[in-house]
């Protein structure tokens, strides 16, 4: 039975937080499997990771489509098993303010990046653990998104909504074979994609704050982190107001993209 971490998988890691979290992990005797749209910016990523002594592999891919990622982590295993993976890789983008809703696309796009590709993955992955008898680790990172109704980011806010429910169910139909499933729930982190936003962030955390608090719940093992702790709070807060307030305070919301 294997429960070392030496394989460790990351989407995401050519900026922000998969990307800080590659940088973290990558030491002597570690194997990163290192997953990004930009291979420019993936190959910068591995070669930092490299000189602090990781074996490097990139995979530029683009992880909109769900059929693609499931091909390419079958084969990674015919290779090599994956002991943790950190399925990072997601996007935010929120209506325009010339639009009425949504696009077809940005909705499509969305719910595979965000929900459909990182639910197959882990599925996936839990499975070869399971055939390799692997204590491994499963980390989801989603966002306090997926706890509001946001009418100005529909397919953010539903698609984070999926991936923390299909995280706990994972979490539990694996728990008999000892695999760690830890969702991490993310308000306003000091990255690229908050960076874009035109709007009041509240409690924003520094980058390597948040990378620190994430690490040692993956290290302590918990099954759910929600940074700051003030939205735990607010999450309650969403659920037990009167609907017709709530509606109110949504509504309000007003965000801009760069």
């Amino acid at each position: 039975m294997r429960d070392s971490l030496d394989s460790i998988l990351i989407t995401g890691a050519t900026s922000g937080m998969g990307q800080a979290l590659a940088y973290f992990y990558a030491k002597p005797g570690i194997k990163l499997f290192l997953w990004g749209r930009s291979k420019k910016k993936l190959n910068e990523t591995a070669q930092r990771c490299q000189a602090k002594g990781a074996v490097v592999y990139t995979y530029p891919i683009d992880l909109t489509n769900p059929i693609a990622a499931t091909t390419l982590l079958h084969e990674i295993f015919k290779d090599f098993t994956i002991d943790m993976a950190i399925l990072a890789a997601g996007s935010g983008d929120i209506k325009s303010e010339q639009d009425i809703l949504e696009s077809q696309k940005t909705l499509y796009d969305l719910t595979q990046l965000n929900y459909v590709t990182p639910s197959l993955m882990g599925n996936l992955l839990a499975q070869q653990m399971i055939q390799k008898d692997i204590q491994g680790k499963i980390i989801f990172i989603s966002s306090v998104a997926g706890f509001h109704s946001l009418p100005f980011a529909t397919a953010y806010s539903s698609s984070k909504a999926g991936l923390t429910r299909f995280s706990d169910s994972l979490r539990l139909a694996v728990k008999k074979w000892k695999i760690q499933v830890t969702l991490i729930i993310p308000g306003f982190i000091d990255t690229p994609m908050s960076q874009r936003l035109e709007c009041d962030k509240p409690f924003l955390i520094p980058l390597d704050k948040a990378v620190e608090q994430i690490t040692n719940a993956i290290a302590e093992g918990k099954r759910e982190l929600i940074l700051p702790k003030i939205f735990k709070l607010l999450k309650w807060v969403d659920l037990i107001a009167p609907s017709f307030l709530r509606d109110l305070i949504l509504s309000r919301i007003k965000v801009k993209q760069d």
